[in-house]
């Protein structure tokens, strides 16, 4: 406790202004009532000495309190620049995370696309193919019945030879 006009009390400047409260309390209890009113008399030297008092603690106590409000803000503000910070990396991170789905979803999309046109391109070609086979065969058969007709006529033609040789034999 400190001494400061006489009187005792602690020295942290709230417990400074709490105690000089209760010292102005007591001043007023401990003083002598006028009769017939609500009226307290104390000794104007031991009340003027807290209000000194009062005085000097008070702009200590709100030095004291300005610098918990500067504290606090500068906490609150370092913690509005981290959330800024992290919802910034998380919007960027969406960002990216869309961007890619985008990208995937269009590589999938052109990869479709490309399926589909080499299954087109599969069914026209196979179109085409059967298209040539059918010729093909259609020369092929076409050349063996050729072939066949000139057989025939050879075979004819060779039995006609016999038959002429058969009557020239019989003739001779």
């Amino acid at each position: 406790m400190n001494d400061r006009g006489g009187t005792q009390y602690p020295s942290d400047s709230a417990a400074d202004i709490l105690y000089l409260v209760d010292q102005l309390e007591e001043l007023v209890s401990l003083g002598k009532r006028v009769p017939m009113s609500r009226r307290v008399m104390v000794e104007e030297e031991d009340f003027l000495a807290l209000v000194d008092q009062l005085r000097v603690a008070l702009p200590n106590e709100i030095k004291q309190a300005q610098r918990v409000i500067k504290e606090r803000e500068r906490v609150i503000g370092e913690a509005q620049d981290e959330a800024s910070r992290i919802v910034q990396g998380a919007r960027e991170r969406a960002e990216n995370m869309v961007s890619q789905n985008v990208i995937i979803a269009e590589a999938r999309q052109r990869g479709e696309e490309i399926l589909r046109q080499a299954e087109e391109e599969q069914q026209r070609t196979r179109g085409e193919l059967d298209v040539f086979v059918l010729r093909q065969l259609q020369l092929v058969e076409d050349a063996v019945r050729r072939g066949m007709a000139v057989m025939e006529d050879a075979v004819e033609q060779t039995l006609e030879t016999v038959e002429d040789a058969k009557d020239a034999v019989g003739q001779e």
